[in-house]
């Protein structure tokens, strides 16, 4: 399995991680091997599908847009009969938020993801739902797995219990795929590399404050993350079913999952 190491190796896949071994604040922890986020699964190699297989994946939320899913689709449905759920945050054609400019400038944090969790809630909803039906491993994904995966963790995370702070360092870890995603994007996929490229810094890094403003932002419109999740269809009975089906008792939690970050 994962061991205690979030981070999952892909040869074409950078930002695949298990959620599992956050600690809550009533003194649970999430359960390891139940839940992972990633970046696009269109470019797995045979090997790559083969470590997924090893994962027991049954459920994936797909949350591109229907024109990204045009130019690439995941490559799982012949993985262990995967179920594939798409819950498109935004659509090209209809997004909530104005496209960014190369030479814009950053607009305030939390501000699009904001946009889009106002805009996107029927997505969200689904999503939500998608992940608390699952019977086995579930996965969900966007392009780069840092903006509306970095969204949705969040919300599964704070509903669970994880402290903002986890949080935070949670959607931070991105960073980390940012040089191996370029590196392999300029050796098989020039016209990736050439949108890396064109991207100025703000757009390429995560930043702390974005995710707190969202999570904030939320609280302030809605009174609570689950007041939120409500609010889009998934309500009480759907948080139930996802802290009954991710949590465990911590009891030891903290010599095991030294390192996980």
């Amino acid at each position: 399995m994962v061991g205690r190491d979030r981070h999952l190796s892909f040869e074409a896949c950078f930002n695949f991680r298990d959620l599992g071994g956050y600690e809550t604040t009533d003194g649970r922890r999430v359960r390891w091997g139940a839940l992972f986020r990633s970046d696009s699964l269109e470019s797995l190699s045979d090997g790559d599908r083969e470590v997924l297989r090893t994962l027991g994946l049954r459920t994936a939320v797909d949350l591109r847009s229907s024109a990204e899913r045009a130019r690439g689709a995941a490559r799982l449905t012949d993985i262990n009969g995967v179920s594939v759920h798409h819950a498109p945050l935004f659509e090209e054609h209809a997004r909530p938020f104005q496209p960014a400019e190369l030479t814009s400038v950053e607009p305030p944090p939390g501000e699009t993801y904001l946009a889009i969790a106002n805009a996107g809630t029927e997505a969200l909803g689904a999503a939500v739902r998608a992940i608390a039906e699952g019977e086995h491993a579930v996965v969900f994904f966007c392009a780069a797995g840092r903006d509306r995966t970095g969204m949705v963790a969040a919300l599964i995370l704070s509903v669970l219990g994880v402290p903002d702070e986890a949080i935070v360092a949670d959607y931070l870890l991105s960073d980390r795929a940012l040089e191996p995603a370029i590196a392999w994007s300029e050796a098989n996929a020039p016209a990736r590399a050439a949108e890396f490229a064109a991207l100025p810094d703000w757009l390429l890094h995560t930043s702390p404050g974005v995710m707190v403003a969202f999570l904030d932002g939320l609280r302030a419109q809605h009174g609570s993350i689950e007041a939120y999740l409500a609010a889009v269809g998934a309500g009480p009975d759907v948080v139930s079913t996802l802290k009954s089906r991710l949590l465990e008792e911590a009891a030891g939690a903290s010599a095991e999952v030294t390192g996980a970050l």
